[in-house]
């Protein structure tokens, strides 16, 4: 806008058009006032003629002329008495002789009519001065002079020299104004461009900047999208995070769901000065719902899990879709930095709070399509991609892998006497017992019905088996009471199957394992079988303990 000569130069004309209506006004106006004021001075002396006229009236024996001249004096004008035909009786400059002799009959005439025109001003030429005059005329109407007009005149180039001056003026005005105007809209539009320039300037850097952030902020997006873990996510959004807010140190801490308590995940900026675990209750943002600035308006008040008087704290809760995930915590040293980067920090929380939303579903997907909905082990679709990546290990590296496969005695039975309500209770504090028992790199999977598998990574036969007596012989423990009914107890069998260090199919090893399930099953339940050919890896002991174990 500012770059515009429409902005500049049309203010510019409007003011010299006004400029030049006001000083045509103005000098209209003086104008009509010296015409007035020339016009009211001659009738002032036409009446001091008229009164001259009547004192020579009452005192013959003094001259008219010299009465006249008095009234006059040294105005430059000049005063004519003339009679009802138009005859010079009197005259200021004593020639009335000679301008009788000189006027004309149609001059003596006009000045004849000039007497019926008494209070208004004619011109005439007088062609003995070569110049244009000016006249007014006053009527005598006592004594013996009735009838007579006292006609005063002046030449009209004085006025007009008063005009012509006064016009001068107002030019000379006119053309100071307009230089005036001219230098002023000069300088008003240097000083214009160079706050253009410099507005341009700062909005380019702000552009940039603003861009930079955008551009950033969506790279940060786009990369948290592509994580699959909250820790990817995390790994990602401190170096960025630090760019975007800098002089700032920041962490974030979520929501852990079933302990209801904050944890923190990641800092950047330093080391981060708030407790690493606290509830929610102690953020003012997570209570309020929305972002919260410890000094504000003249006010201070701190979160709990974060006091420092040093410094000024912004908490923004980071949400999805209305549910709270965590918190953003970041720490200022300065108060104005801190209600500057306020906007880019609820940008910032906008985002991780989506990223976080969008892991935690495909995180849950991810759950829902390897675990079993009852018990929450994976199921049997997991199974098979981890045992096909544990053998393909173990053929490698010469390790051997067991597999525990286990059935719950006379479940038919169970379900036909207490419902299968009570049948789904007793799978699912199984299925809890066993995760209980074996190691955090077991793998425990519902394989379908009431048959479970536990996969042992590095175990040996021996290892499997003493594993298997303690699952059977814990599960056997245990009280099971439903719907306040007794449902006795509950017992286990167990087949055992392993590769030893050789490479084996996943097929071949499962069904090594279901066959000593069988085996099982057929001794009398309750009890645990090994597949064939591996009894011979077993210590004599081992051997003589499976053979005396009650069926």
């Amino acid at each position: 806008m500012f770059n515009s000569r429409v902005f500049l130069y049309f203010p510019m004309a409007a003011m010299i058009a006004m400029m030049s209506v006001a000083l045509l006004m103005v000098s209209l106006l003086y104008e009509h006032r010296l015409h007035r004021h020339s016009e009211a001075r001659l009738h002032h002396l036409a009446q001091l003629g008229v009164s001259m006229v009547r004192h020579h009236q009452q005192r013959p024996e003094e001259s008219l002329d010299g009465l006249l001249a008095q009234v006059i004096d040294r105005s430059g004008s000049r005063m004519l008495v003339l009679d009802s035909q138009g005859n010079i009786l009197a005259d200021s400059q004593g020639q009335a002789e000679d301008l009788g002799g000189r006027f004309s009959l149609e001059e003596r005439q006009r000045l004849a009519q000039g007497a019926e025109l008494e209070g208004g001003g004619r011109y005439r030429f007088d062609p003995q001065r070569q110049q244009r005059l000016h006249y007014v005329t006053a009527r005598v109407d006592s004594g013996d002079s009735a009838g007579s007009v006292v006609l005063v005149s002046e030449p009209s180039a004085r006025l007009d020299n008063l005009v012509l001056m006064l016009r001068f003026w107002v030019l000379l005005v006119w053309a100071g104004c307009l230089v005036a105007i001219a230098l002023t809209s000069i300088v008003f539009g240097r000083w214009m461009r160079r706050q253009t320039a410099a507005e341009t300037e700062t909005l380019e850097v702000t552009v940039v900047a603003r861009t930079r952030e955008l551009t950033m902020l969506q790279r940060l997006g786009s990369l948290m999208s592509a994580c699959t873990s909250v820790s990817g996510a995390c790994h990602v959004l401190e170096p960025i995070a630090s760019q975007l807010l800098p002089g700032t140190s920041g962490a974030i801490a979520l929501l852990k769901v079933p302990k209801g308590k904050l944890e923190l995940v990641a800092s950047w900026g330093g080391p981060w000065g708030g407790r690493d675990r606290f509830s929610a209750d102690e953020c003012w943002a997570l209570l309020k719902g929305h972002a919260h600035l410890s000094r504000e308006e003249g006010l201070e008040i701190h979160c709990e899990h974060y006091r420092d008087d040093r410094s000024c704290q912004l908490c923004i809760p980071l949400l999805a879709q209305g549910e709270a995930l965590g918190v953003l915590q970041l720490s200022f040293l300065d108060e104005a930095l801190m209600l500057d980067s306020r906007p880019m920090a609820e940008s910032l929380a906008e985002q991780v709070g989506l990223a976080l939303a969008n892991i935690r579903l495909r995180d849950n997907l991810r759950q829902q399509a390897i675990r079993d909905p009852l018990t929450g082990l994976f199921n049997r679709r997991h199974m098979i991609e981890f045992l096909e990546n544990q053998l393909a290990l173990s053929a490698r590296q010469h390790a051997p892998l067991s597999i525990l496969m286990l059935d719950i005695d006379h479940f038919k039975r169970f379900n036909d006497t207490f419902g299968h309500d009570a049948g789904d209770f007793v799978i699912k504090l199984v299925a809890e017992e066993i995760g209980n028992q074996v190691r955090k790199s077991d793998l425990v999977c519902r394989y379908g019905g009431e048959e479970l598998v536990v996969i042992c990574p590095d175990t040996e036969v021996m290892g499997a088996q003493e594993l298997a007596r303690k699952i059977i012989a814990a599960v056997a423990a245990m009280e099971y009471n439903h719907a306040g009914q007794s449902l006795g107890q509950v017992t286990l069998s167990a087949g055992v199957s392993c590769t030893q260090g050789a490479k084996m199919t996943i097929e071949a090893l499962m069904k090594d394992a279901d066959d000593a399930l069988y085996k099982a099953k057929q001794g009398g339940r309750n009890r645990v079988e090994l597949a064939t050919g591996l009894e011979a890896s077993l210590p004599a002991a081992a051997l003589k303990r499976e053979t005396t174990e009650p069926g």
